[in-house]
């Protein structure tokens, strides 16, 4: 099997855990067969999480199981199940919808970086209920939205390219006015701006 062969087949098991997260797997006679039904065309962000199609795999030619003289970039698994990719997803909508696509990723990213960070908890769900750490999980939008086409965008950025400018951030806010103090620019380490979200991480502990 080449290279590509293998992404493919990764990209449609993605395909269809997604599915199956939204719902959209059906189970036919006594669970012995599946039928995938695949939404077409565009849809609105108050549909099932679902925007791609299944990709249908050709029949590869002698020709097409040549090695490519260069590695494709791997990307990066985040080692989420399907529910916890439409977390992030969502939570990703409910707070950079105005965003372009690197911003959704980077506010999927600061969950992530949480769950591996040993300073919050170590799940997706546990990391955006958090009391005090999500204001859209708390005031109700996150509940009131569906992720995006590109919201998904943004979790393929990340997964099938390895896309990482996070600088490791732990948190996020809407940047400041200049001259505004919040909470996060008096006790955190700003790192940089994107959009209309300005990312932070911890301040290192100074020696005594």
């Amino acid at each position: 099997m080449t290279i590509r062969e293998r992404r493919r087949r990764r990209r449609r098991q993605r395909l269809i855990k997604r599915l199956a997260a939204a719902g959209l797997i059906l189970s036919a006679v006594g669970g012995a067969a599946f039928v995938i039904i695949a939404a077409t065309g565009h849809q609105e962000a108050t549909e099932p999480p679902f925007t791609h199609t299944v990709e249908e795999i050709p029949t590869a030619s002698p020709e097409a199981t040549t090695e490519p003289t260069t590695a494709p970039h791997r990307g990066q698994d985040l080692g989420w199940s399907a529910n916890e990719e439409y977390i992030a997803a969502r939570m990703a909508m409910a707070e950079a919808e105005g965003e372009d696509t690197e911003g959704k990723a980077l506010v999927i990213l600061v969950i992530y970086n949480r769950t591996r960070s040993g300073k919050f908890p170590d799940t997706v769900k546990g990391v955006i209920s958090q009391r005090n750490a999500f204001t859209s999980y708390h005031n109700g939008r996150y509940e009131a939205v569906k992720p995006d086409a590109d919201c998904w965008a943004a979790l393929d950025l990340i997964q099938e390219t390895g896309w990482d400018e996070s600088q490791g951030a732990l948190y996020f806010e809407r940047t400041p006015e200049d001259g505004e103090s919040s909470w996060h620019s008096r006790n955190l380490e700003r790192l940089f701006i994107h959009g209309n979200h300005t990312f932070y991480t911890e301040k290192e502990a100074k020696d005594p």
